[in-house]
């Protein structure tokens, strides 16, 4: 959990802030925000440039010096998005995020902003298409508020940044992921009435179909082993 007990985990740690800061941070930002906001509702921006501008919104508010590294060329102007997103790096992420963004606003990936936090039932449908989902909590945003108790609304929108990364990477064999999800949807009912009655296995399958992109033979691995835990009769699956 990235946030526990006062103390930040994960990749983002270096630009997270304390839970007790957040609410005096979201009043900072609060009017910007709702812009941004304004702009995705009433669909005036494309959602890969609102997830972009919230984005940087939190990066300069949160790193005051040097928030983009340059890698030795000179900083593009932020409105032709493309060309800002092949030249920077962000600070204090991994370039999954930049690179994520970039492929997006390239119209490569398949992203969708979302302002909710998906089923886990939408997650292996949308993924089977190959869709990935990344969420803005707005309301968790504006007021300041954990989302989830776990991250704070940026950390949360760069997290799923991130996973779509390794969703559509090509060595992480993309159309293997997508066949892999459409295979467990396939045999869903086969496994419904285990998630309904069997917590941990409800949570280690939610694992893996929102936390673990990774490569199709890995995911077989992982997905037989659980199903193995908790007793379910396995039908291969054709991956």
């Amino acid at each position: 959990m990235p946030h526990d007990k006062g103390k930040i985990y994960g990749s983002f740690k270096k630009i997270c802030i304390p839970e007790s800061e957040l609410r005096s941070e979201a009043e900072i930002l609060k009017a910007d925000l709702l812009r941004i906001q304004s702009g995705y509702y009433e669909k005036t921006i494309s959602e890969c440039d609102v997830a972009f501008h919230i984005i940087l919104l939190y990066l300069e508010r949160r790193v005051k010096k040097h928030p983009f590294l340059r890698m030795g060329k000179k900083l593009p102007n932020r409105e032709y998005v493309n060309d800002f997103l092949e030249v920077v790096r962000f600070y204090g992420m991994p370039d999954t995020v930049r690179y994520a963004l970039w492929k997006w606003h390239l119209n490569e990936w398949d992203i969708r902003l979302i302002d909710y936090n998906p089923t886990s039932i939408e997650m292996l449908q949308t993924q089977s298409q190959g869709i990935r989902f990344a969420t803005i909590c707005w309301e968790e945003a504006i007021s300041g508020k954990l989302v989830e108790g776990k991250r704070d609304a940026f950390e949360h929108l760069l997290h799923d940044l991130a996973h779509a990364y390794m969703f559509f990477r090509e060595d992480y064999d993309f159309l293997g992921q997508k066949k892999f999800f459409k295979s467990m949807l396939v045999d869903f009912q086969h496994y419904q009435m285990y998630l309904e009655n069997d917590p941990i296995f409800k949570e280690k399958f939610e694992y893996c179909i929102s936390d673990m992109n990774s490569h199709p033979a890995h995911l077989q691995a992982y997905w037989n082993a659980i199903r193995k835990e908790a007793g379910i009769p396995i039908l291969e699956l054709n991956v």
